[in-house]
Parts: C-alpha cells; structure tokens; sequence
C-alpha cells in the first residue's frame, strides 16, 4: 500500500527520479551506524539506475555514475562524513547489496511503481524463465517465474520455481496475495496453457481478478468444455489479426 505521503495527489509526477529516492529511504539501512560514509539512499539509488542502464557489474555502475555526476548529484545527496561529495567506490556497493534485504527493496519499488503508473488498471504476463546465467547449489540453471507489464514496459515481479518447490501454477498460487498487495492495480493476468488449472484459477478469482491463459488440444476435458459453452455464441471476426506468411526457400 502507497503511503499518504506518496500518493498521486501529493507528489508530482513530472519528477519521477525524487520520487524513487523518496521510496528507497524506506529501505532499512542493513550497515552498522559505525564506519559508514555514504548516504544509504544514494549509494543504492545509484546501484538501481546503474541495473536499469543495462550495467551488469559494480564497477562499471561506478565509472558510469562519476561520468554522470553533475546529473545524479542534482537529486542524489553524495556527501561523505568528511563533506566531500564523490560516487562510492564499487566494493562499497558491494558491502551495501551483501546485507540489504530483498524484501524490502521490492516494497520500496512496488510503492514507486505504484506512485507513477496511471489509474487505468493494469495487466501482465506471467511466464517462467531459465536464468542460465545463475545456478543454485548443483550447478543448475534457476528457474524464475516472471510477471511483467508490457504497457509500462516494466517487471514487476520474479521468484524461484525451485525455491517454493512447486511447478509455474503452484508458485504463482502461493505468491498471489503478495503480488495484488504489491500492485493493486493490477487487474489482469495472461499466460500459456500451463496456468489454465482449476486451483490457480480459483484462487485468482478469489481476490477478484480476471486471468486470460490459453488452452490447447491436449487439455482435452477443459477443450470440450469451452467449446461447449461457446457454441452458440455469435461469430464475430476480430479487429486485428497477425498472419505468418512462410518465407519463399
């Protein structure tokens, strides 16, 4: 839930970057009060733009924040105990990302995302990804289950497959409440036929959301059934349509 201080009639939507580092200042500082230097919202404000520029190590999030100073420096409060305002070096984005909590992270991130997406609902896709970059403890690709807005062009959630110890549909079930909590406006999810199951369905309609997950041949039960109810539905053709044409050889 978006906090009064957040919401859409109080913080003005032309700054969105002050509104990200207004979110994160809610994220517990995990570092002893003792030996700290620099600014906790900043270092991590500067970590999270870093990962949205396509940066994928610390130093080169790093590099990249000393070449954009003078731009990050306008939102972002860079001054060390000695008062002198520099970028923290890689290995203190490290220190920082070792001991923060993912939990709160993804709060504060669903409250931005909250603060500056529009009133209309909003819908995603759910889809589980191999992430072979990362492996677990044998060596294995994770396997993450994905949700992601296409509209806004934003993810907006991910867990590990694995980690719950279930399949795509059992671990989407168990992180359902979680999810609408995070996003209350998300009104609408879409997948392929792996979601089409009785209990995930249920349970979705249980926090009163609408789903629309395709159903192939092989769910032959659940086949027959839809065609059953929609037979005597009227034909309509529809507004759009893709066609593949095969390529000449």
């Amino acid at each position: 839930m978006i906090s009064p201080s957040l919401s859409r009639m109080e913080v003005p939507m032309s700054a969105p970057l002050e509104i990200f580092v207004q979110c994160l200042k809610k994220v517990p500082d995990p570092r002893s009060k003792y030996g700290t230097s620099h600014p906790f919202p900043a270092a991590l404000a500067v970590v999270m733009l870093g990962l949205l520029a396509n940066l994928s190590t610390l130093a080169e999030i790093q590099r990249w924040a000393e070449i954009h100073f003078s731009q990050l420096r306008q939102f972002l409060e860079f001054k060390d105990k000695k008062g002198r305002r520099k970028i923290p070096h890689a290995i203190t984005f490290a220190r920082i990302l070792r001991e923060l909590s993912l939990a709160d992270l993804q709060d504060a991130f669903a409250e931005f995302l909250d603060a500056i997406l529009p009133d209309d609902p909003l819908a995603a896709a759910v889809d589980g990804k191999a992430a072979k970059q990362m492996t677990d403890e044998n060596g294995d690709p994770i396997f993450m289950l994905n949700v992601f807005a296409q509209t806004v062009k934003l993810p907006l959630a991910a867990w590990s497959v694995r980690g719950d110890k279930t399949n795509e549909p059992g671990c989407l079930k168990n992180h359902l409440e979680e999810l609408f909590t995070m996003y209350p406006c998300l009104k609408l999810l879409t997948g392929d036929a792996i979601f089409a199951q009785r209990p995930l369905l249920e349970a979705i309609q249980e926090y009163h959301r609408d789903y629309l997950f395709q159903v192939k041949d092989n769910q032959e039960k659940t086949h027959q059934q839809m065609k059953l109810v929609f037979e005597d539905a009227p034909q309509q053709e529809p507004s759009d349509q893709q066609v593949d044409k095969k390529r000449a050889a």
